[in-house]
Parts: C-alpha cells; sequence; structure tokens
C-alpha cells in the first residue's frame, strides 16, 4: 500500500470527503447518460440531412435505431457492472482476460472474424458485430487491478515481477497488432504501462522492454501499416497535407461560436469522412460552435475529475483493488476521449479513434458504459466500507 501512496501523493494526501461515495458514482452516471443522449442527437443531426435524398431505397433513420438498440445495451451492461460484488469480479479477474484473448484469436480465424479494410477485428453476432479489443481494454484494467494490488500484498522478496505481469496483455496487445490495429494495440500498453505506473513500478524498470519491444513494433508498423507513416509525414507538414483532418478543422471552424444550427451543417455531405465516429466533434464544432465543443469537453473534463475522486476515496477507505479500477476506467475513457478530440483538431495525427458515448459505434459504446459501471461500482463499494461493511 504505501508504493501506491507514493506513487500517487496527490490522491494519498488528500482523502476529503466531498460527497456522499454514491452522489460521486449517481454523477459519473449522469455525465455518461447526457452525453449519449447529446450523441444520438449528433447522429441522427448526420444522418437525416447525409441521406434525406435517399428514401425510400435507403432508411436514414435505420443508423439511428441501431445506435438506440446499442445504448440501450450499453446501458444494461453498465447496470450489471455496477452491481456485481467486488470480490466476485476480483475472483474471476484471470477467467475474463483468458475469455477475451480467446475471443481476439477467433477474429483472425477465417470465416469467423468480419473483414473489414483488410482488417478481422470484429466478429459476428446476428445483425451486429462486435469488436473483441474494445472489451480487451476492461479486461485488462480488471486483471491489473486485481494482480497489482496482490502484488502489494506479498513480502518483498516473493513478489511477483512486473513481466509476469504484463504477459498476458503483452499477448492481448500482441493479437490486436495481428489484426492489424496499430492504434488499439499502443492503447492498450499505454493502459497497462499507467497502471504499473500508478502501483509504483519505476518506469526504468520497463526501460529493457522497450528497448526489445519498440524496434519489433516500429519494424511490423513499417510492413503492415504503412498508412502510419504517411500520416506522421502529413502531420508534420502541417493539417493542410491531411485531407481529412484540413476539411474537419475546416468544419470546426466554420461554425464559430454559435455553430450553423443544428442540422444545418454541410461538411457532413461527402466532405469529410467517418464525420459520424472519428470527426463527429467536427460536426458537433460546425452545428454547435465553439459552445457546443466546449460543453463537450467540460463534460469529458467533469467524469475524469469525478472518477478521480472516487478513485481517491477508494484509496483511502476500500484498499488498492477498487483503487486501481477507479484510476483504469476513469483513464480509459479521458485518454480515449483526449486522442480523438486531438486528431479533429489537428493536434494529433490522424488516427480512427471513436469520441466516447456520442460517436456511432455499439463496442465503444458498451465499453464506455462498462468503465462507468465500474466506476459507480467502486463509489457504491467506498460508501459501504465507510458504512462498516467491509467489500472483501
Amino acid at each position: 500500500m504505501k508504493t501506491a501512496v507514493r506513487a500517487l501523493p496527490a490522491l494519498a494526501a488528500r482523502p476529503a470527503v466531498l460527497h456522499d461515495a454514491r452522489a460521486l458514482g449517481r454523477t459519473v452516471l449522469g455525465i455518461a447518460i447526457g452525453l449519449t443522449a447529446f450523441g444520438l442527437v449528433m447522429i441522427y443531426s448526420w444522418t437525416a440531412v447525409k441521406f434525406a435524398d435517399r428514401r425510400p431505397r435507403f432508411d436514414p433513420d435505420a443508423v439511428l435505431r441501431k445506435q438506440v438498440v446499442w445504448a440501450l445495451l450499453a446501458s444494461a451492461v453498465g447496470f450489471v457492472v455496477s452491481r456485481v460484488p467486488l470480490g466476485w469480479l476480483r475472483k474471476r479477474s484471470t477467467l475474463l482476460l483468458g475469455g477475451l484473448l480467446v475471443l481476439l484469436a477467433l477474429t483472425l480465424v477465417p470465416g469467423v472474424g468480419v473483414l473489414r479494410n483488410r482488417s478481422r477485428r470484429w466478429l459476428e453476432l446476428g445483425p451486429f458485430t462486435l469488436q473483441a479489443s474494445e472489451f480487451l481494454k476492461l479486461a485488462v484494467i480488471v486483471y491489473l487491478a486485481d494482480r497489482l494490488a496482490r502484488r502489494e500484498e506479498e513480502p518483498l522478496e516473493h513478489r511477483t515481477p512486473w513481466p509476469a505481469l504484463l504477459a498476458p496483455v503483452g499477448l492481448g496487445v500482441g493479437l490486436i497488432l495481428a489484426q492489424p490495429d496499430l492504434g488499439t494495440s499502443l492503447f492498450v500498453a499505454c493502459l497497462g504501462v499507467v497502471l504499473l505506473g500508478l502501483a509504483g513500478i519505476r518506469f526504468g524498470k520497463l526501460l529493457p522492454l522497450a528497448l526489445v519491444a519498440i524496434p519489433l513494433i516500429v519494424a511490423f508498423a513499417a510492413a503492415n501499416f504503412r498508412h502510419v507513416g504517411e500520416r506522421l509525414e502529413f502531420f508534420t507538414k502541417g493539417v493542410e497535407a491531411d485531407e481529412q483532418q484540413w476539411r474537419g478543422v475546416v468544419a470546426l471552424g466554420s461554425g464559430g461560436v454559435l455553430g450553423t444550427g443544428l442540422g444545418a451543417g454541410t461538411q457532413k455531405l461527402g466532405r469529410v469522412a467517418e464525420m459520424q465516429n472519428d470527426f463527429i466533434f467536427t460536426l458537433i464544432g460546425e452545428e454547435l460552435g465553439f459552445v457546443g465543443c466546449a460543453a463537450v469537453v467540460v463534460a469529458f473534463m467533469a467524469l475524469v475529475l469525478y472518477g478521480k475522486r472516487i478513485a481517491e476515496r477508494a484509496h483511502a477507505s476500500a484498499g488498492l483493488f477498487p483503487f486501481f479500477l477507479a484510476c483504469g476506467a476513469t483513464f480509459a475513457v479521458a485518454f480515449q476521449a483526449l486522442i480523438n478530440i486531438a486528431v479533429a483538431t489537428g493536434s494529433a495525427p490522424n488516427k480512427g479513434v471513436s469520441l466516447p458515448f456520442i460517436s456511432v459505434g455499439g463496442s465503444s459504446l458498451v465499453t464506455a458504459f462498462a468503465s462507468v459501471g465500474l466506476l459507480v461500482n467502486v463509489a457504491r463499494t467506498v460508501a459501504q466500507e465507510e458504512a462498516g461493511d467491509p467489500w472483501s
């Protein structure tokens, strides 16, 4: 426990009770629901105009209806995750990670995994497709939260070496790379490194692994992700060099302070590719202006703030496993939102990452709500612990 306290002194030093723990969880849930409802409005704004001239051959509302179904399913998953006893979840952390690794392996099997754009990232479930790599993020959070908490409880001379902790995570990263999907694999790797850092493991100990892994990843990326080099080259030349990013920035700028009005944007008419997903922030900027973009950023900042407060309370009263869960869940949502907004504003190289709760996509939405479910669960567990009802 002392190691984690040293690693994150700000959390350990300020465990003051600012709100009832359950209220913190309800606030996070309210933010998630608000962002999802807002996302449905923006998706409808995109589909209703972009596909209006395709009636009756194509139903513009089909995308919205499918996203509503995903939202309901995601809400149900988040509710289940919020109610699962943390002790039960902790005991099955290895099984959860193992199951996701099996699903990832199945995506690589021809005839089982769905091939799109030269990548096998999806499994078909009737009319829906499942992106297993999205759920691996959750499995990694739960697994490492358990293993790192147990490591702190072990005598110093018998502690599990950190390479052994990372081995299953490394296998998952390798399977995602094989799909191939460089962005998600790096996301999962960053998630693992962040949790190790919170546990007080010095990053200098990761240097030998980095010296071996980074050249291998670079060589693999050079052979399988030629577009990555092109995007990096475009980024160094300026946002104008990448047509998609440039049009996205134009959409953002054309909105001004208050935007052109909901549904009145023109860049979604084929000018900005993937505007319903990777570049939905540019749609918000065009139609709702700076005010709409600022509101979205503030909402994510609030989610991070309340996630941090839940982690503070968990560290002070409930132990390391809930603490690591809260930190991992908060980081997963915040980091993905940061990357999406950075790409949309031309502040980072172009990379296909959805905006949590808002973009079109079922697997991402379910994962985001499951992360919120973990935060609500930790908040509820903290309240029980503070009331004298130990969770473990």
